[in-house]
């Protein structure tokens, strides 16, 4: 089931009806989530982030001690963009293209003949719309939507973020076996993969805490379902392998 408060209430009542009647269950032990919801819920804790942070309380990254006036120069300015709300922005630019039809094959024509001479595979889409908006003789609204370099190139790294998620989710959903035995182990590998980006994209590390953060009560959740575990077991690919390297303790195999 998905992760609303109102699921959370169904099996708290249902626990209470079925021990009324000496039938052993337990709300956590029983309830699982879904997993491209928590995906989902990770990934807009993100953007809202992006999105609403005044950025006065992000720490720079690693920098010279002292800092260099280059270093401080390119901070300041990441900062600056990162206000502009680039997601937004981006949703902006699209609304703008499919506005009507005529913009819609406008567009698709743009960049049909970019494709036939080869442009588009040198250069990025974005320069397509570019040259749509600039075609539309809409100075004011090209204005409003164009995306400077900088920008561009932020944009660029808060995609690789969002992209390490959508991959995740896309393993899991594209499968046709059952999953629920790769759920903890993917989980895992997101956490890992984000925390290496946080390391390799500094500037965006506060955003990238936060969603590991909001993953990690997801996990600890997951971690009460004994099914989970069972599932891994049962798994003859992987059996006990994963809680050899992830469970120290024996918990997780325990519940099981």
């Amino acid at each position: 089931m998905d992760n609303a408060s109102n699921n959370n209430t169904f099996m708290e009542n249902l626990e209470y009806e079925l021990n009324a009647r000496n039938i052993p269950f337990h709300q956590d032990g029983n309830q699982i989530h879904c997993f491209p919801h928590v995906i989902n819920i990770t990934c807009q804790t993100i953007i809202t982030e992006l999105k609403w942070n005044n950025m006065c309380s992000i720490e720079p990254p690693p920098m010279s001690i002292p800092p260099t006036n280059d270093e401080l120069t390119c901070w300041n300015a990441y900062l600056e963009a990162l206000k502009q709300d680039l997601i937004g922005k981006c949703w902006n630019i699209v609304a703008s293209c499919c506005s009507s039809g005529q913009h819609q094959q406008a567009l698709l024509l743009k960049i049909e003949e970019g494709n036939k001479t080869g442009y588009w595979k040198v250069l990025e889409l974005y320069i397509a719309i570019h040259d749509f908006l600039l075609d539309l003789g809409q100075s004011d609204v090209l204005d409003s939507l164009a995306l400077s370099e900088l920008q561009k190139s932020i944009l660029q790294d808060i995609h690789q973020v969002l992209q390490v998620a959508h991959l995740t989710q896309e393993l899991l959903s594209a499968e046709w076996t059952p999953t629920l035995s790769m759920a903890l182990p993917v989980f895992e590998t997101l956490i890992l993969k984000w925390k290496m980006l946080a390391a390799t994209i500094p500037e965006l590390k506060h955003f990238i805490d936060l969603g590991i953060l909001k993953l990690e009560e997801y996990v600890s959740q997951t971690r009460k379902t004994w099914l989970y575990a069972l599932a891994m077991i049962l798994n003859p690919g992987q059996k006990f392998s994963w809680f050899n390297e992830n469970d120290p303790t024996g918990e997780d195999e325990k519940n099981a």
